[in-house]
């Protein structure tokens, strides 16, 4: 039998509204041309959720993913778009964490509602060997999946699965209460630890042990990317958003041993 070769995972963290920028990443990356088609093949990428405010063109970023998103598939790549907080307090009509005229939100909340029910949003993706999420899996949020999920192995995958069934459920039935919904007190909330949307990367970062897999995340802006010991946790949001007098920096995943980070124009 002639194996498949393992297709390409390139991750952009948080766009937060800055066009250009990520457009100039997509780029470099060679997953777009200058005349906005995708170019990337059978790559697949995750953007790490977080596409809204701070920036002024949030909805460009959306439109853009959209017709890459469609390209991609049907060049036998993916691109995967995760749900960030920002899209989540949407979801959940907390409006005051976005800067989008009431119009806007509410015509793009319903867009996102139907875009995750259709598959073109997720909470979770999962691919060599990492968990991909906005902000991450600790010890205790993984002890309450893992008793979910009540397997004899847990792979990746289906942790993924989980996490994405759960959310798919809470956003069908507007019910945000189960535990990756949780708002850690580093992040303003009143839970010990955050759940995969707003836990921080000090937290992640100390309270990871019992996770076996890798895991990719955004949320938290950190100078540089960065990895722990092993390759085990990999914040890759660096503050994209001229706001944050961007850096434009992104992730190649081959393997828990072999990633590989590039910086744009060099």
């Amino acid at each position: 039998m002639i194996k498949t070769p393992s297709r390409p995972i390139l991750a952009i963290g948080d766009a937060h509204g800055d066009y250009h920028s990520f457009a100039a990443v997509l780029i470099d990356a060679g997953l777009m041309d200058p005349g906005l088609n995708w170019r990337g093949g059978r790559t697949i990428l995750v953007q790490m959720g977080d596409i809204l405010d701070r920036g002024q063109e949030p909805l460009q970023i959306d439109s853009l993913l959209d017709l890459l998103q469609k390209q991609a598939r049907a060049s036998g790549g993916d691109i995967i778009r995760l749900v960030g907080n920002h899209e989540l307090e949407i979801l959940r009509k907390n409006y005051f964490i976005t800067s989008l005229p009431r119009a806007d939100i509410e015509k793009f909340r319903s867009k996102l509602i139907a875009g995750i029910s259709g598959g073109l949003w997720q909470a979770a993706y999962s691919g060599r060997g990492y968990l991909f999420t906005h902000a991450g899996v600790c010890d205790s949020l993984f002890k309450h999946l893992q008793a979910e999920i009540s397997l004899p192995k847990l792979t990746v995958q289906k942790l993924a699965a989980q996490i994405n069934k759960v959310f798919k459920e809470a956003v069908a039935t507007d019910n945000y209460q189960h535990t990756i919904f949780n708002v850690s007190r580093l992040r303003g909330g009143n839970e010990a630890f955050g759940g995969i949307f707003w836990e921080d990367i000090t937290a992640l970062m100390r309270h990871n042990l019992l996770c076996p897999f890798g895991q990719v995340v955004g949320h938290t802006q950190v100078p540089a990317i960065a990895a722990s010991s092993g390759n085990k946790i990999i914040a890759i949001d660096v503050g994209m958003q001229n706001v944050f007098e961007g850096k434009f920096e992104y992730l190649k995943v081959n393997g828990r041993k072999n990633i590989k980070i590039y910086k744009v124009g060099k």
